[in-house]
């Protein structure tokens, strides 16, 4: 499974973001953890798995009504597929490489690591 571009996570992680991405994963912290990516995974198979078996409607995946039938059905079932490839893609990162987590360990970790200097002395 390739990760995406726009979703990696770095692989330089400071200490302390690493631990907060592991309370996190243990549902220990707010964010998605490891239960939560589970249940959203296995919801979206049953969507998917629905879809396929006309058990429920395109319309009730995509909201739209400019294509035709066929390209509804298309659409809703590569637009789940690429949720599921993201619920696998955070499960095989261990919530890394979902946006919510990264953005709360940024906030969580940075004010640990104090204020980014470049070096030069304080203006008073």
């Amino acid at each position: 499974m390739a990760p995406y571009a726009t979703t990696s996570p770095s692989p330089h992680l400071h200490p302390n973001e690493v631990a907060e991405f592991e309370r996190i994963w243990r549902g220990e912290a707010g964010g998605m953890s490891e239960a939560a990516i589970r249940k959203q995974h296995a919801r979206h198979m049953k969507v998917l798995r629905d879809l396929r078996s006309d058990a429920i409607r395109p319309t009730a995946v995509i909201p739209t009504r400019l294509h035709t039938k066929a390209q509804q059905a298309q659409i809703a079932v590569d637009s789940v597929a690429a949720l599921i490839r993201q619920d696998e893609e955070a499960l095989a990162t261990r919530g890394r490489s979902v946006l919510e987590n990264r953005g709360l360990v940024r906030r969580r970790t940075r004010a640990a690591r104090g204020p980014i200097t470049d070096g030069a002395p304080a203006r008073a």
